[in-house]
Parts: C-alpha cells; sequence; structure tokens
C-alpha cells in the first residue's frame, strides 16, 4: 500500500515527516489487520512487533535500527524455535518479517530526525543572523553617533581657526599662522577621516538617497580647486585640469561625484610626491562622460588592484606607515559612483604612476 501511495504522491511531499506518518500508520494498521485475520501468530509476536517499533521511535537512528532489527530477530527465533511446534512452517517467517520491520520503521523515523535536526539548526541560524542584523545596526548607529559628537567641535575649531587666520581678533605675527595653519592642517585631515566614516555609515544602512540635477562642469571644478588648494600648497606642483570642448551638461548628483573625484585626486596627491596630478574629462561613448585622474606616484601592484577597494584595507597597514588614512576612501567612492550609475577602472604599474577613470552616463538612469 505504501508503495501505491509513493507511486502516486508529488514527489515534493517526500521532503516533510509529516507525509511519512500517516503512512506509517496505515502500514501498521494494514500488516497487523493481515496477521489478525491469518490468525499464524500469537500475542507473543504482537509484542515483539510493537516492541520493535517502540524502539525504532525511540531510538530515531537507522544504525540504532539496525542493531535492533538483528537482536530482535535473533532472539524471537531463538525463543520462538523453543517453544514452537516443529511442524509450524510460520516460525521461518515471522524473523525475518520483525527485521524488515526494524528496518521500514527505523528509516521512518531516521527521516524524521534529520528533518528534526535541520529545523533546529535553522532556527539556531535564524538567532544567529538576527543577532548579527542587531550588532550591525548597533555598530553603525554608535559610528553615525560619534561621528556627529566628533563634527561639530570640529567644525568650530576650523571655524576659529579661519577667523584666526583672518586677524579678526587682531594681528599675528609669523610664527602664530604657523602654529594656527598646523592646527588647521591637522583638524581638516581629522574632519576628512570624521566625514568618511560618516559616510560609510550611511552607505552601509542604505541611507544615502540621490540629488539629482542637470548643470554644467564648471562651478564642480570651482569648488575642487578651492578644496584642493591646501593640499596643493605642500607640493611642489599644482592639478593640471584638461577639459574636452563641447562636453554637455550632465545630469547626476553632484555632491557624490564632487566627494568621488575629491577622494581620488586627495590620494593622487598624497602618493606624488613630484611630478604630476591630472585630471581630464571628456566625452564618453553611448552618452558617457569620463573623469581620469592620473599621476605619477608610487603606483599599485596589478595584484593588489582588487584590494584598494575593501574597506580598511590600506596596502601598508603597518604603524610606521608613511602614509595616513584609514582605508575607507576608494571603498566609499566605488560605492557612490556604482549608486549614480557609473562605473570606476583602475591602470597602475608601480614606480609608474597610476590613473583612476570614473565613467558616468550624462543622463541620470
Amino acid at each position: 500500500m505504501s508503495n501505491t501511495a509513493l507511486y502516486l504522491v508529488d514527489e515534493k511531499l517526500f521532503d516533510s515527516s509529516y507525509f511519512y506518518v500517516p503512512l506509517v500508520l496505515l502500514d501498521t494498521f494494514s500488516v497487523t489487520a493481515s496477521l489478525m485475520v491469518s490468525r499464524q501468530v500469537g500475542v507473543d509476536f504482537y509484542l515483539a512487533y510493537f516492541l520493535i517499533i517502540i524502539l525504532c521511535a525511540v531510538l530515531q537512528d537507522f544504525y540504532g535500527s539496525i542493531v535492533v532489527a538483528v537482536l530482535s530477530s535473533l532472539v524471537y527465533g531463538y525463543l520462538l524455535i523453543n517453544t514452537a511446534g516443529a511442524n509450524d512452517p510460520s516460525i521461518y517467517l515471522r524473523p525475518p518479517f520483525l527485521f524488515t520491520v526494524s528496518l521500514f520503521y527505523g528509516y521512518f523515523a531516521q527521516i524524521a530526525r534529520a528533518e528534526k535536526i535541520l529545523r533546529e539548526e535553522g532556527e539556531r541560524r535564524l538567532i544567529v543572523a538576527e543577532q548579527l542584523t542587531e550588532a550591525d545596526r548597533l555598530k553603525f548607529e554608535f559610528l553615525a553617533n560619534t561621528t556627529h559628537e566628533l563634527r561639530t567641535p570640529l567644525t568650530a575649531i576650523m571655524g576659529y581657526g579661519d577667523l584666526l587666520i583672518d586677524e579678526s581678533f587682531g594681528p599675528l605675527t609669523q610664527e602664530q599662522r604657523g602654529a594656527i595653519g598646523r592646527l588647521m592642517e591637522s583638524a581638516r585631515g581629522l574632519f576628512g577621516l570624521v566625514e568618511q566614516i560618516f559616510d560609510y555609515s550611511k552607505l552601509e544602512r542604505g541611507e544615502t538617497g540621490l540629488f539629482v540635477k542637470r548643470q554644467d562642469l564648471g562651478p564642480l571644478l570651482d569648488q575642487l580647486r578651492l578644496e584642493l588648494v591646501p593640499l596643493e600648497d605642500k607640493k611642489p606642483y599644482k592639478i593640471q585640469y584638461e577639459i574636452e570642448k563641447g562636453l554637455p551638461s550632465v545630469e547626476t548628483d553632484w555632491g557624490k561625484l564632487k566627494s568621488i573625484l575629491l577622494n581620488i585626486l586627495s590620494n593622487a596627491l598624497k602618493f606624488t610626491e613630484k611630478g604630476a596630478v591630472k585630471l581630464s574629462i571628456r566625452n564618453g561613448s553611448k552618452g558617457m562622460v569620463s573623469f581620469a585622474v592620473s599621476d605619477t606616484g608610487t603606483g599599485i601592484p596589478k595584484d593588489k588592484i582588487p584590494l584598494i577597494f575593501e574597506k580598511f584595507r590600506q596596502l601598508d597597514g603597518s604603524q610606521t606607515r608613511r602614509y595616513g588614512g584609514i582605508g575607507l576612501g576608494l571603498t566609499i567612492s566605488k560605492n557612490l559612483i556604482e549608486l549614480i550609475g557609473g562605473r570606476l577602472e583602475v591602470e597602475s604599474a608601480v614606480g609608474g604612476g597610476s590613473t583612476f577613470t570614473v565613467t558616468i552616463p550624462i543622463t541620470s538612469q
């Protein structure tokens, strides 16, 4: 009967132990009814029969069921041969029958046990996933709150620093001006790190929206030139700007594009002691525009290029490294580029400089 049922039903039901419960009960009822109708067995056989079923249900292990099958068949067969009449042919069928019953019920008990283990494992993984999600939420909430608390005093420090540099509180000596300049440089550097952590926490929480508008490239270039002056002043060169004529206005999130280019240009200045840093803006193919930042700096080994986009990753992560940073700038830039529908390509060679090319659509998707 069970074979007929297994043949007729959908195979998807085989994955659940709930399907096998009525099947096993049906087979148990059918076998018991057949034995009762045949009148060939006594009470001792029914006791052994149901004892085997109970043991298989308790063990819930297929190998344990095999042990039960072998031992029960041997013990029952020995007792049966010593007590039953020699001319009773049924004594040769009862031990093999009990052995088969043991395997049959043991198999279904094993299925139920395996499903229970899988269900418990699934519940455990769900709990772990919920705990990890909560830990991530608390981590990013901590980052957001910490960066907010740091930004406020840093903004005040830089504001008062600008007032001092402008001699709003009285004239300064050259020595005082130099000291305030170093203070402002450190404050801007720390503020940049805080901004990176703040941007990273927003990206990870999915709180970074798009503010798209169409405009020319002129305002963007003016902002880049202005904000890069403090970094350029430390170098024996200035950033070169090459703008292809006839570039159309671009529809994008200009704040995010500025952050991307500022980060890449800042890195180029940081890793190029002498030589040149250049920003080239050109028409791309298929309605795209490209921003290529090239430098003559230290360069990156080709096998290390994929690593520079990993969060908190730096090629030199030692405490004595020459260049600062926390390893979030390029991670954030890559995510922002993808957010505005663009792509980032890198070409570099050790000692030969690097070129980072940002390509974005002229019309926002």
